[in-house]
């Protein structure tokens, strides 16, 4: 289980990344697809670090996503 957890963590934190380049170069938000709040979670902890990137997760459960923009 516990190695499940790390490279689904490990997963979410590239798609993230991948993302975030995307973002950058067409400064147009993205939204990710759905995922449990732990996963959003995830994500969101690791894209504070980009001062120039914003993250929200919108949507109803179970559909809920991430959405990574350019910061205003």
């Amino acid at each position: 289980m516990n190695d499940y957890k790390k490279s689904r963590a490990t997963y979410l934190i590239d798609v993230a990344k991948q993302t975030v380049t995307r973002v950058r170069n067409t400064q147009k938000a993205e939204a990710l697809f759905p995922m449990s709040a732990y996963e959003r979670r995830i994500v969101h902890m690791e894209l504070a670090a980009y001062p120039d990137i914003a993250t929200e997760s919108v949507g109803a459960e179970p559909q809920r996503r991430v959405v990574i923009k350019p910061y205003p």
